[in-house]
C-alpha cells in the first residue's frame, strides 16, 4: 500500500506543477483515503494532508495522532485544543513552503481554506478538484476488485429490497430492510435507499416515505452503500400486480436504452456518445422528453464522481474508468422508470458489475 500511496502522490505533484499549484490541501475522507491510506474521524476541528513538491504533512488533532500514525507512515503535526492549530500549520508551512497558490479540494470544509488562506497568504486559492479527479477517475486492478465487491454486495442486498415490497408495507420498511441486510453483510455505511413507489416513482430522487405499497404501483428501488472505501449503486423495479401493457412497452424502453448504452462504451469513445445512445433509443419510443438526467456517473470513493456521461462531456472513455449507465422515465402523477448498472471501461470494451438481471419483477397478489 504505502508503493501505491507514494505513486498518487507523485503523479498528484506532477499534476500540480503543471497546474500551477505550489501546495494542496486533501480534507475530505474520499481523498484522504485515496492520497492518505486512513481516515481518521472528521470533524470540525483542522484536519489536513497538505502537500508540495518538497513532500508532505499531515497536520491533525492531537487526539487522532496515534490512530494515523498507526496506520500510515507520512509525517504528521499535532495540535491541542487547547493551543488551537495556527503554530501546527506554521510548522507545516516552514517544511513544505509557504504557497503563493493554494489548492483545496472542493468539498472540504470552508473553514479549513480560511484557516489555511490566513496563515499562508497565498496569492491565489483554487480548487484542486480538476487534476485530482484526473487522477482518481482511471481505476487500478484493486480499485476494480473492490468496486466488484461492492457491486456484488448491492446485488444480494437487492434481492431482499425485491422480496421485501409487497401490498400493505411502506416504503420506509423497505428502506429499512435494505438498510438491515447491508450492515449485517458488512458494509461500512449505508449511502442510500431510495424506494419510489407508484406516482412517487416520478421523483428522480424520491428517498422513501410512509406511503403504502398497493397493488398497481411501479416500484424503484435505488440502493448504495460502502464497503471497503468503495461504492455501489444499483437500480431495479417491483410491479405490484399485473401492469398495462403500456407501461410493459416504457419498461422495454428504458432496458433497451440502457442496453444500447452500455454496447457503445469502449476507449476512446467520447462520454456524451453513452448519453446519446440512451437518448436516442428512448426518442425511438417518444419517451425522450421524460428522460430528464444525465446518463450516468463515475463511481469509486464517491458515488457520484467524473466521468459525468451527458451531453457536452467529450472526454473520451479510458481504461479504468468506472460510472452508473441509468437512463429513466418520469411520468408525474403515474410512475417512473429507471434501470442501473455499473460498468467498466475495459481494453476490450466494457465489464458490467452489477449482476442482477434487468427483468421486471412482477408479483401478482
Amino acid at each position: 500500500m504505502e508503493e501505491v500511496l507514494l505513486r498518487r502522490l507523485e503523479n498528484l505533484q506532477a499534476h500540480m506543477s503543471d497546474a500551477g499549484l505550489d501546495l494542496v490541501a486533501i480534507t475530505t475522507a474520499p481523498n484522504l483515503r485515496y492520497f492518505g491510506g486512513f481516515v481518521p474521524h472528521l470533524d470540525e476541528r483542522f484536519n489536513a494532508l497538505l502537500i508540495s513538491q518538497k513532500g508532505v504533512m499531515w497536520v491533525a488533532p492531537e487526539l487522532n495522532r496515534e490512530q494515523i500514525e498507526a496506520h500510515v507512515q507520512w509525517p504528521l503535526i499535532a495540535w491541542r485544543d487547547d493551543e488551537g492549530p495556527q503554530d501546527a500549520i506554521r510548522q507545516a508551512l516552514q517544511q513544505l513552503g509557504v504557497p503563493r497558490t493554494l489548492g483545496i479540494d472542493g468539498a472540504g470544509r470552508a473553514d479549513i481554506l480560511l484557516r489555511l488562506q490566513e496563515i499562508a497568504q497565498p496569492q491565489s486559492s483554487r480548487s484542486a478538484d480538476g487534476i485530482i479527479a484526473l487522477l482518481r477517475q482511471v481505476k487500478s486492478a484493486d480499485e476494480l476488485e473492490k468496486l466488484a465487491l461492492a457491486a456484488a454486495q448491492a446485488d444480494r442486498a437487492m434481492q431482499v429490497a425485491i422480496e421485501a415490497c409487497r401490498p400493505g408495507v411502506t416504503e420506509r420498511e423497505v428502506a429499512w430492510a435494505i438498510e438491515a441486510f447491508f450492515r449485517q453483510d458488512g458494509a461500512e455505511l449505508v449511502d442510500f435507499t431510495l424506494v419510489a413507489s407508484g406516482p412517487n416513482g416520478a421523483f428522480p430522487h424520491h428517498h422513501y416515505s410512509e406511503r403504502v405499497l398497493q397493488e398497481g404501483d411501479a416500484i424503484i428501488l435505488d440502493i448504495g452503500a460502502t464497503l471497503n472505501g468503495y461504492k455501489s449503486d444499483l437500480t431495479r423495479m417491483v410491479y405490484l400486480g399485473e401492469p398495462a401493457k403500456e407501461f410493459l412497452n416504457a419498461y422495454a424502453a428504458v432496458d433497451r436504452a440502457n442496453l444500447e448504452a452500455r454496447s457503445r462504451v469502449k476507449p476512446q469513445v467520447s462520454a456524451q456518445e453513452i448519453d446519446r445512445a440512451a437518448r436516442a433509443t428512448l426518442k425511438e419510443h417518444g419517451l425522450a422528453e421524460f428522460f430528464v438526467h444525465r446518463t450516468g456517473h463515475g463511481i469509486g470513493l464517491d458515488i457520484h464522481e467524473p466521468p459525468y456521461l451527458m451531453e457536452g462531456n467529450e472526454a473520451p472513455l479510458q481504461v479504468g474508468m468506472t460510472f452508473s449507465i441509468e437512463p429513466g422515465i418520469y411520468l408525474v402523477g403515474r410512475y417512473g422508470i429507471r434501470i442501473e448498472d455499473i460498468v467498466a471501461v475495459t481494453d476490450q470494451g466494457v465489464r458490467v458489475l452489477s449482476q442482477t438481471p434487468h427483468d421486471l419483477v412482477i408479483k401478482s397478489s
